[in-house]
């Protein structure tokens, strides 16, 4: 089966925005995975809490100066640990 990933982007934006944007997506698409890209890490901080409480997994790598965010939806519980 081949995945979903979905992608946003999300740069420029301050805190709640991304995160709006991401759960507006969640909400309205079907998708395995989310990459964000965004400019601020106050909303790294903040998807990654957001991403946490849905029992998503996300993986973080900063480029030049912006941060990617890559998120897999519906992971299990304890995965990460």
């Amino acid at each position: 089966m081949k995945e979903n990933e979905l992608k946003i982007n999300a740069r420029g934006l301050s805190n709640p925005g991304p995160r709006m944007m991401v759960k507006t997506a969640i909400e309205e698409q079907v998708c395995d995975k989310i990459r964000v890209v965004v400019t601020s890490i106050a909303a790294v901080g903040d998807l990654e809490d957001y991403f946490e409480s849905i029992g998503a997994t996300c993986e973080i790598d900063e480029i030049g100066d912006e941060y990617h965010i890559l998120a897999v939806l519906g992971a299990k519980p304890g995965a990460g640990d």
